[in-house]
């Protein structure tokens, strides 16, 4: 894993009171699941072009201190999943691919060419409930129940993150593409044909034409809505 080694030496270095990445080669020893998450960071941040892969580790350090209550570094890795997006249109064949940097000002993260016509990617984390935090850190007892369907609160949140995206694609006169990474409170995906519906019919009443949805960091479960 060169490039997740040189990420956290580079972290170690300018965070060295911070003990995230502590015992991350014996986690990564002893704990297959998140071995394979690192994993596949890696082969993502691997088809990384030098310019890029420079650009998203200078962003990534730079959110390295980023919370969200009750989930340490989501600014952080909220960054490495621009990885995801890049990997995805290097595949569907799109030239020029180039994770941009921050300037200050509302931009998207990726540029791309298409057919000699310069697009432009905003990728957004669609991340775990507020409510699964709060049952984690209280211990609670649920019933499965919940994890049935997706709640309003969850697809209301899809929507914002889409309509954000689509006012950074606008800043540069394209519509582009959107790439979000999705995470279920349900991570075994039990309920994924009925999440599936209902993801599909919230992206296909909204008016971004092309929209991308990767399910979780592992496998290859997507949702896409256009052709890019």
């Amino acid at each position: 894993m060169r490039r997740i080694y040189e990420l956290v030496a580079l972290i170690e270095k300018e965070h060295s009171n911070d003990h995230f990445f502590a015992n991350l080669k014996q986690t990564l020893e002893f704990a297959p699941e998140v071995r394979a998450q690192y994993r596949a960071y890696e082969r993502a941040l691997s088809i990384l072009d030098l310019d890029s892969w420079n650009v998203l580790r200078n962003k990534a350090l730079e959110h390295f201190i980023d919370h969200r209550l009750g989930q340490r570094k989501q600014g952080f890795f909220n960054q490495l999943n621009e990885a995801f997006a890049y990997e995805h249109l290097i595949r569907k064949g799109f030239q020029g691919v180039q994770i941009l940097r921050e300037t200050g000002k509302i931009l998207p993260d990726i540029q791309y060419t298409d057919r000699q016509v310069i697009k432009y990617c905003e990728v957004k984390t669609v991340g775990i409930s507020d409510d699964l935090i709060a049952r984690r850190e209280s211990m609670q007892a649920t019933s499965s129940e919940i994890y049935y369907q997706l709640s309003a609160e969850f697809l209301n949140k899809l929507r914002s993150s889409i309509d954000v995206a689509a006012d950074q694609l606008r800043t540069k006169g394209s519509n582009g593409l959107i790439y979000l990474l999705m995470l279920f409170d349900d991570f075994t995906l039990e309920h994924y044909k009925t999440y599936r519906k209902q993801v599909t019919s919230c992206i296909q009443s909204h008016p971004a034409i092309n929209i991308h949805i990767k399910v979780g960091i592992l496998g290859r479960r997507y949702i896409p809505k256009g052709s890019a």
